[in-house]
């Protein structure tokens, strides 16, 4: 099954660009616990390999960036993880979630048509007028080597009828957008095709990746409680900073910055 679905992701693709993504690189499971934990084991064990990617069409355990649960019906969605090999300038490592949000933004922006604006919820969501459409979950390994494990999940043949009933006021899919299927490979092929041209460079050159999200900015101008490590901040998001990291105005006009934040709730 991973080979013929390797095909599908690969078609159309240069040969320099299948020759960094080879069909040994894929591996896709009808059903896994989470593709994020399958894939830090690999790194855990020093057995990953730069661009290795695991999809499956049912997780039991997927989860979002503070644990929330993430599942849906089986084969409707895309479901993915890919491994990327960090290098040593660790003050880049945070604007990976960034970079992430451009590409698939972008991906999926192209499928849905000129007009069409998705909006960033910093640090991890991507929104279609305010209805959730994908999460971005990264995840660091240290040791034998640095990896990020990216998760992504992305709702492209969900049906509203699918959902709980809690969160169809708040979720979509580019099914509902649309009003037809999409091919999950098809847009897995232009996600990867997006890393292999843009990790790590867009990590360093970072100026049209904030040109990307500052505009689809969802949270600026919202009254926020943001609780970072021990802290609760509250404030008025005043947008992303040159580094991607949350700026806060607090009630004294001080500007705070959010590099990373464990939950986010309206004030």
């Amino acid at each position: 099954m991973s080979e013929r679905i390797h095909a599908e992701i690969v078609r159309g693709w240069s040969e320099e660009d299948r020759s960094r993504f080879p069909v040994e690189r894929f591996h896709h499971l009808g059903e896994t616990g989470s593709t994020n934990d399958d894939l830090l084991a690999r790194a855990r064990a020093g057995s990953a390999c730069p661009y290795d990617l695991i999809s499956a069409d049912f997780q039991t355990r997927g989860r979002g960036r503070r644990g929330d649960r993430w599942e849906a019906t089986a084969g409707r969605n895309l479901l993915f993880s890919l491994a990327l090999r960090l290098g040593g300038d660790r003050h880049l490592w945070p604007r990976l979630p960034h970079l992430t949000a451009w590409i698939v933004g972008s991906s999926v922006e192209s499928v849905l048509g000129p007009g069409c604006r998705l909006q960033a919820k910093w640090p991890n969501d991507l929104l279609h007028e305010g209805r959730k459409l994908a999460g971005i979950l990264v995840e660091i390994v240290l040791a034998p080597e640095p990896y990020a494990i990216v998760g992504i999940g992305l709702n492209v043949n969900l049906r509203a009828a699918e959902m709980p009933p809690d969160l169809r006021p708040i979720a979509t899919s580019l099914y509902e957008l649309l009003g037809c299927e999409s091919s999950r490979w098809f847009l897995l092929g232009q996600i990867v095709r997006g890393f292999l041209h843009h990790f790590p460079e867009k990590t360093a050159d970072f100026a049209s990746v904030l040109d990307w999200i500052r505009p689809r900015d969802f949270l600026i101008g919202q009254r926020l409680s943001v609780r970072s490590g021990r802290e609760w901040f509250e404030g008025c998001a005043r947008g992303v900073g040159d580094e991607g990291e949350l700026l806060l105005e607090t009630s004294t006009g001080e500007l705070v910055k959010i590099v990373s934040a464990e939950e986010i709730q309206r004030a």
